[in-house]
């Protein structure tokens, strides 16, 4: 049964950029190796996706098929199918960058070439690209929300900063969206369920709560033997959590219409 849906991967899964500052040592294969490992996935649940109905096409953009060429393609082929387009971004970035295996690599901003994707299909006979979702787990997705809700996209999703919990984030994200949440709930919902598993990795500190009190003391004087005087003092009043900056940093901004569903 059709869908009218398609679903492109689009997965920079061999190359090596450089992961966030302060992150341990231990964590880099760890974390290379489950953002790489993502493309396996996604081939494992092809044909589940199709199976079920959920889409028609799944289109997996992985290594030297991770291009801006092969991109557009994609996104013409499937805009003149008439089909739905969701985007999800497996890799790595910078501010207003997100890297490619083949270059050049997708910028954002104004004169970035993800806007001039829309002028490029324009030129092939597309008017507007049916663009819907597009989720990001490289980090400062949401450095480029803007630009991908500039070709079209009605919702764009990505971690405010650096994204330090990649996995099970994105999986549980997919798993929302298909279940029917709404883009922002999936997005809150999967940022929220991910924390847990990075407890140990990123553990929050602790900070002294204090309030102030007035005492009363005596203040004796050789007229006034009983006099008493105030004053106000700051006593513990329990423990703050901090949550780690690595957790917060990794937060998901959506941009655009959150409301939208599957």
């Amino acid at each position: 049964m059709a869908t009218n849906k398609a679903l492109i991967v689009l997965q920079e899964n061999s190359g090596r950029v450089e992961l966030p500052d302060g992150l341990p040592p231990a964590m880099h294969d760890t974390i290379f190796g489950v953002i790489d490992g993502l493309a396996e996935t996604f081939e494992d649940v092809k044909t589940t996706l199709q199976g079920a109905g959920r889409y028609d096409v799944v289109h997996l953009l992985t290594d030297n098929l991770c291009s801006r060429a092969q991109l557009l393609d994609k996104l013409v082929t499937e805009t003149q199918r008439g089909r739905t387009i969701d985007l999800i971004v497996l890799g790595h970035g910078t501010s207003e960058r997100l890297v490619l295996k083949r270059r050049p690599d997708l910028t954002g901003g104004p004169n970035g070439n993800i806007r001039s994707l829309l002028t490029d299909a324009q030129s092939l006979g597309v008017n507007a690209l049916k663009l819907r979702l597009v989720y990001m787990c490289n980090c400062y997705g949401s450095t480029l929300n803007d630009d991908w809700r500039a070709i079209g996209a009605k919702v764009s999703i990505g971690s405010k900063m650096n994204d330090y919990m990649p996995e099970p984030m994105t999986t549980f994200f997919v798993h929302n969206w298909l279940s029917g949440q709404r883009a922002m709930d999936a997005a809150k919902n999967a940022y929220q369920a991910t924390i847990p598993f990075y407890a140990l990795v990123y553990p929050p500190t602790t900070r002294v709560r204090y309030k102030t009190i007035t005492i009363t003391y005596p203040c004796p004087t050789l007229t006034d033997p009983l006099r008493t005087c105030t004053r106000q003092v700051q006593v513990p009043d329990g423990v703050d959590l901090i949550t780690n900056s690595k957790i917060t940093e990794t937060e998901l901004i959506v941009g655009g219409s959150g409301n939208i569903r599957f």
